[in-house]
């Protein structure tokens, strides 16, 4: 008889980081989007310092997503992940109970510092889990995860009166604590799932100095990969457009738009339902395509979305435009993650991951450029200058994606590990 393809259901572990995106993506949207407002009323802070205490988590995150990733191809994967999560959740309680500058500085970048860990190591245990078929598709579940979190969360949290307020705090410890028992309860019961990397039994046992020398192992090899160079250059720029485009669109409709703030909240929430609503139909139709191609269409599609953007006057033009923008960020996120996963040694895998959080650069790019261009020359030239940004960073992908052996192929059609034969 012809074989046929039977789906293989993901392993637990695999599951649980999946799901776990979601769960921590709805506690972050309940806080982070509203701390501005938290520091502003209820600590009493002015504006420019709300604006250095909330943009220097960036940079904090950038530094631990790099430790964390290359510490986790030494000491081991599952232990990073559940103390990165103590980390987020001592932060959460940290803010609820802090009342001043310094405080909120200090907690808001443990949580920077604790939440950068987690990213990288958990995208390099998810891969750690899967054959390299898979991994593209879980990358994409994972995002969609994390982006019904987002869409739920804000609006969940004004309904109930937690927008701004301390007790949202408690609210983002008690989800982090739920996933954390459910990480550490599947670790437990099922230690043999964390396999390669993530093991700890050895790893527990070695000096200091074996594990600084490892990590300046792993920097030595990100440092001389030309290639995730160039790699984390297009990202950056990719991350410059996509990053903070609430900030430009922002900038934009409260300055020339009576109604700004009506339309901004539209405009958001359908990038939120376009990706939720389309991000598991679009990756189906890429997955048999390599992920250069879907980077090189979806930044396109940024562009377009972004011209749209320029020349907008109109509640339903902002919309159709952000539904074509939104359509260009579901087929990069996933496509990224899998690059970098397929050029990564299997004993470096944390350290890859963790240096593509250097990308982020572009989350203070990106609204800078943008507010020199507003100011200067108006929204039509920040949106396309910006948007710009996107279209260098696809000409890099295609550039570099030529290098990467096996990158030019598609995904088989068939995977015999995943086949059975019926009779």
């Amino acid at each position: 008889m012809t074989p046929t393809k039977t789906a293989v259901p993901l392993p637990v572990l695999a599951r649980v980081l999946i799901a776990g995106a979601g769960i921590m993506s709805l506690a972050n949207s309940v806080t982070i989007p509203f701390l501005a407002v938290f520091l502003g009323k209820d600590v009493g802070l002015r504006p420019g310092l709300i604006g250095f205490i909330i943009g220097s988590s960036v940079f904090f995150s950038i530094f631990a997503g790099f430790v964390g990733g290359s510490l986790s191809d030494v000491l081991g994967r599952a232990r990073l992940l559940l103390v990165s999560l103590f980390g987020v959740i001592g932060s959460f309680i940290g803010l609820y109970l802090a009342d001043s500058a310094t405080t909120v500085f200090a907690f808001n970048a443990t949580l920077a510092l604790s939440s950068g860990v987690f990213a990288p190591v958990g995208k390099a245990l998810l891969s750690d889990l899967l054959p390299r078929e898979r991994r593209a598709k879980a990358f994409s579940y994972q995002y969609v995860a994390t982006n019904i979190g987002y869409a739920v969360g804000p609006v969940a949290g004004a309904a109930v009166g937690l927008a701004g307020g301390r007790l949202a705090f408690l609210v983002g410890a008690l989800g982090y604590g739920i996933y954390l028992i459910g990480l550490a309860v599947v670790l437990l019961l099922a230690p043999a799932a964390a396999t390669g990397a993530t093991s700890t039994s050895d790893s527990a046992k070695q000096p200091f100095g074996s594990v600084l020398r490892g990590l300046a192992d792993s920097a030595q090899i990100v440092a001389v990969d030309r290639r995730l160079l160039f790699l984390i250059l297009a990202g950056l720029l990719l991350e410059a457009v996509h990053g903070r485009i609430s900030s430009l669109l922002a900038q934009h409709l409260s300055v020339g738009f009576a109604d700004g703030v009506t339309l901004l909240g539209y405009v958001l929430a359908t990038n939120a339902i376009t990706v939720v609503v389309l991000q598991v139909s679009v990756s189906q139709f890429m997955e048999k395509r390599n992920p250069v191609t879907s980077i090189t269409v979806g930044g396109l599609l940024t562009v377009a979305g972004m011209a749209g953007f320029a020349v907008a006057d109109g509640v339903w033009q902002f919309v159709a435009a952000m539904v074509v923008f939104s359509l260009g960020e579901i087929l990069i996120y996933p496509a990224e993650f899998a690059i970098i996963d397929r050029i990564a040694p299997e004993d470096n895998r944390g350290a890859y991951f963790g240096a593509q959080t250097f990308a982020q650069i572009g989350v203070f790019i990106g609204p800078f450029t943008g507010g020199l261009l507003l100011g200067a020359y108006g929204g039509t030239a920040m949106f396309l200058g910006v948007g710009s940004f996107a279209l260098a960073g696809v000409v890099i992908y295609l550039i570099v994606g030529r290098r990467i052996p096996g990158l030019a192929a598609s995904v088989p059609d068939r995977d015999p590990a995943l086949s059975n034969t019926r009779q």
